[in-house]
């Protein structure tokens, strides 16, 4: 027995020793946890910069993106001016996408532009989905010539529907007023904002009522030509040389129409009533 308790007795000062290391090694843990701590606490304000930096470039990239929609859809001359090239920049040059048809009344349309304070592209645009440059072009609604002008706003004695500057000037002061009521879609007298090409082009196909109508209630033409008018005006006024939305309209059965302008086109060159101003 006093063999045995002879070589017990190292074991005790051996564990006593384990759990001597295991104690520094858990104090050095616990010295190293506030040290650590400290670290991120110094961190946090670049941390916070960084965030902050993100925070606003998400900011500006989601805003830049919504406006550029709300600058086709509503109420947004700011944008339009600035990504559109000025809705009233008469100087703008014509942008290449637009029909062979269209691109014949080019001087006529420069003139038009000039005399009613219009980007270019905007008066191409509505002779585009109008017309298509067939000054001799009667609707089934009876709309007549190149800017498809009811008979009864030809009321002044001497004006000839048909003839392309009597058609441009109705047509273009409708589109004038309609860009004035899409400034005032209440008719209540208060200009709410600046003018929206969208709804001016829907006021000018529909008539003034469409205004005050409810997007989501509006007719099936009234819709097709909002986006028709605003995806072209959006390309042209950009001066792409492309427009996918020029190539639907055309596919809808605008073709059909610019192959008769084309046709009539070539058999009125050169257009005897068409007098530009020198």
């Amino acid at each position: 027995m006093g063999r045995t308790s002879n070589k017990k007795s190292p074991a005790p000062a051996k564990k006593t020793s384990d759990k001597g290391k295991g104690t520094k090694k858990a104090s050095a843990k616990v010295k190293a946890t506030p040290s650590r701590f400290r670290q991120w606490l110094t961190m946090l304000p670049a941390l916070f910069v960084i965030l902050l930096a993100l925070y606003f470039l998400v900011i500006q990239i989601v805003g830049n993106t919504l406006a550029e929609w709300v600058g086709i859809t509503h109420n947004s001359d700011v944008t339009i001016v600035g990504h559109y090239d000025g809705l009233y920049n008469t100087d703008r040059d014509l942008a290449d996408l637009f029909s062979p048809s269209v691109e014949y009344w080019e001087p006529a349309i420069f003139q038009w532009a000039q005399e009613y304070g219009l980007n270019p592209n905007l008066v191409a645009t509505v002779v585009q989905i109008e017309s298509c440059g067939d000054p001799y072009a009667v609707s089934v609604a009876d709309a007549q010539g190149l800017f498809q002008v009811m008979p009864a706003n030809f009321q002044e004695p001497g004006l000839n529907q048909l003839d392309p500057m009597d058609n441009a000037r109705i047509g273009l002061n409708i589109l004038a007023e309609c860009l004035r009521f899409s400034r005032d879609p209440d008719f209540d007298g208060v200009i709410d904002g600046n003018p929206d090409v969208g709804l001016a082009l829907v006021c000018y196909n529909g008539g003034p009522s469409v205004l005050s109508t409810p997007r989501d209630q509006w007719v099936q033409e009234s819709q097709n030509y909002y986006r028709w008018g605003t995806g072209i005006w959006l390309d042209a006024s950009r001066g792409n040389s492309t427009s996918q939305t020029l190539n639907e309209w055309l596919a809808a059965g605008g073709s059909r129409l610019c192959t008769q302008a084309e046709t009539r086109q070539q058999l009125m060159r050169p257009l005897p009533s068409l007098t530009l101003n020198q």
